[in-house]
């Protein structure tokens, strides 16, 4: 990548932020930063289709991008929102076209590493091999997860994912439940209320909990009756109000 000396000083400090390559010495990352492609997207851009020839993985500076497949019914099945410093588009490295769908959902920043080229830095950087297998391993971590959540019933995966949004949002997070969420530990106030604010809308909620808007509605609906939850503004926000009934509707 031909650039001026702040351009690849920006570039760098860049890389080094992200959890694969923050083990990277100087000289490893002005290599990385020589193969780096920098793009600005617009939201709801597509980066890759499921299919596309595998030519290259991304690492998300700024913005979101959400992954998922369409299913043979037509249904979309979200199966991760990627967050700025995480990569992406990984499993190219080991086939030949994207396994998944890829598309903005906020104005993004990103860096497209062309695959070829990465193929002969892991063939000179051992540790950049190392990175991306333990890089691996995790994202086999949350396909499990994600693979466990889709076997509970739908009344379950939202109340997992309500937890886990309190947990992202509240400060402490007051959400985790007594024996923690996903081995999270913490010990906050259980029963005050909290409010977190729904990141993005209910169609996009229905596809990453592997359901249909309808079935959410119910869903939502069932735990309002229990007082569970309350919902607010215009539905973007939700009130926790027993974090302890929570936590057994989502079976933890």
């Amino acid at each position: 990548m031909d650039t001026s000396a702040p351009e690849q000083a920006s570039t760098l400090v860049e890389l080094a932020a992200a959890p694969l390559f923050a083990t990277l010495n100087g000289e490893a990352l002005r290599r990385l930063a020589d193969i780096a492609v920098r793009m600005c997207l617009p939201s709801g851009q597509s980066v890759f289709s499921q299919g596309d020839p595998a030519d290259a993985f991304y690492l998300l500076i700024r913005g979101e991008i959400k992954v998922f497949k369409l299913l043979r019914d037509g249904r979309s099945a979200t199966l991760r929102h990627v967050r700025a410093g995480e990569t992406f588009g990984e499993s190219v490295l080991f086939a030949d076209t994207y396994p998944a769908y890829a598309e903005t959902t906020q104005a993004a920043v990103l860096y497209h590493f062309p695959v070829r080229a990465f193929y002969l830095l892991l063939l000179d950087m051992p540790e950049l091999a190392i990175a991306l297998m333990a890089r691996m391993a995790h994202l086999m971590v949350l396909l499990n997860r994600r693979v466990e959540d889709l076997l509970l019933p739908v009344p379950a995966r939202l109340a997992r994912y309500v937890l886990e949004l309190g947990e992202q949002q509240l400060d402490p997070p007051a959400s985790v439940p007594a024996g923690g969420l996903r081995g999270v530990t913490a010990t906050p106030p259980r029963h005050a209320a909290r409010i977190c604010r729904l990141p993005i809308s209910k169609r996009e909620l229905a596809a990453r909990l592997g359901t249909v808007p309808e079935t959410l509605s119910r869903a939502l609906s069932a735990l309002k009756r229990a007082r569970v939850i309350r919902l607010s503004g215009g539905g973007e926000l939700i009130e926790i109000l027993d974090f302890d009934a929570l936590a057994r509707i989502a079976q933890i």
